[in-house]
């Protein structure tokens, strides 16, 4: 008997020691810390310790953003994972759980925090398409009213303590952002600002790189925190970087001094959109060699000649935006989401035949991304309109 107890707990001590070896602690500061998941790979939670329990940022069971929409409780059992690895490594219960917005790498396997106790601060349109998409797997709604505290506009967690939590609500008037609405979490007691996705930076060497394009989504990032007069030292991201030579992460974090460079060097990407889509049809029409020939010479972005079409769809220049995405499709050729903006500019510029056309090309090439593009675009013209 003695022999058979020491072996069950030789079993049970591996199998703990396994569990915990997926995740992988990194302290930024004496209270706050980065939890990186195997299963999710770059995306990290953050955990912010208080004397008697925790607050966690974000839950990235997977690496997946908003690629997934449904089945959306496939991730529990990661969840219940990672819920065990806390207890063990803290011994504290966690309050809240704070989700920026509805993709998979912020809000996904919830169910066993509500459980456990922990009350969820997500914006009110996030937690409805959540469940709309199956993140409590069948479970009773209501049971978990009580632990929801959706926001609507900037609020303020935990006032009483040392370390509050300004949770702040960016509302329609901010146009870059990954999902209809979005909150960012900032700790006046560090002056650390974590924005997740929107702090979509990167580390460049300004020698090397003198002249780069930044992600709108900075732009956003600015505005947040120059229209609140916030003075922010440290900004953190949700997705880590990986250095190939050190095959390891690079930190989550930038300092201020970085974030203020890289603004001042870059440019954002909004700008240079505008500037090709006011480009003259004219032009597009005859000098497209030359065009070709600057963005392989640029090495521009595909996705930036993307953008420039959807630019000129909403401003109603239906045949610019055809004409942008035909370069764009001899540009990066074979690009099933590139033929998808072809079709969708060939709908919006009156072009049926060519829309009908693009649209079985597409179901032919992936009928599991693309079973019906034509719908889609009808969809997103009625949803502008």
């Amino acid at each position: 008997m003695k022999t058979f107890a020491i072996i069950l707990f030789a079993l049970i001590s591996a199998e703990m020691a396994a569990q915990k070896s997926q995740f992988t602690r990194t302290s930024f500061s004496k209270e706050i810390s980065f939890i990186r998941f195997d299963s999710a790979q770059a995306a990290q939670s953050t955990v912010i310790e208080y004397p008697k329990f925790l607050v966690v940022i974000e839950l990235p069971m997977i690496e997946e953003g908003g690629g997934r929409s449904t089945n959306l409780e496939e991730d529990i059992p990661k969840a219940e994972k990672y819920l065990a690895y806390l207890e063990d490594e803290y011994r504290k219960p966690i309050k809240y759980v704070l989700s920026s917005h509805w993709h998979l790498h912020s809000l996904s396997g919830i169910t066993p925090f509500f459980n456990q106790g922990a009350k969820l601060v997500t914006a009110k349109t996030n937690w409805k398409y959540s469940l709309d998409n199956g993140l409590l797997n069948g479970k009773d709604v209501n049971a978990f009213n009580k632990q929801l505290i959706t926001i609507t506009r900037d609020t303020t967690l935990l006032r009483d303590t040392k370390n509050p939590i300004d949770v702040l609500f960016l509302d329609k008037s901010y146009t870059f952002k990954p999902t209809k609405d979005y909150l960012f979490f900032y700790l006046p007691a560090s002056k650390t600002m974590h924005a997740s996705c929107m702090c979509a930076m990167a580390t460049i060497d300004f020698k090397q790189r003198p002249e780069f394009v930044y992600n709108d989504r900075v732009s956003d990032l600015k505005k947040a925190i120059t229209t609140r007069k916030m003075q922010v030292d440290n900004l953190i991201k949700l997705s880590a970087e990986y250095d190939k030579e050190t095959k390891t992460y690079k930190p989550v974090t930038f300092t201020n001094s970085y974030y203020s460079e890289f603004k001042q060097r870059g440019t954002p990407m909004h700008v240079i959109v505008q500037n090709y889509s006011k480009c003259s049809l004219e032009k597009l029409t005859l000098q497209r060699d030359s065009i070709l020939h600057h963005l392989v010479d640029k090495k521009v972005s595909p996705g930036i000649i993307n953008s420039a079409v959807y630019d000129c769809i909403r401003s109603k220049q239906f045949q610019n935006a055809v004409e942008w995405a035909r370069i764009l499709n001899l540009y990066s050729v074979g690009e099933n989401s590139f033929i998808d903006t072809l079709g969708e500019a060939c709908f919006r510029a009156g072009d049926a035949s060519m829309a009908q056309y693009y649209s079985k090309l597409l179901a032919q090439r992936d009928a599991k991304s693309f079973p019906d593009a034509l719908k889609t675009w009808e969809k997103n013209k009625a949803n502008e309109d």
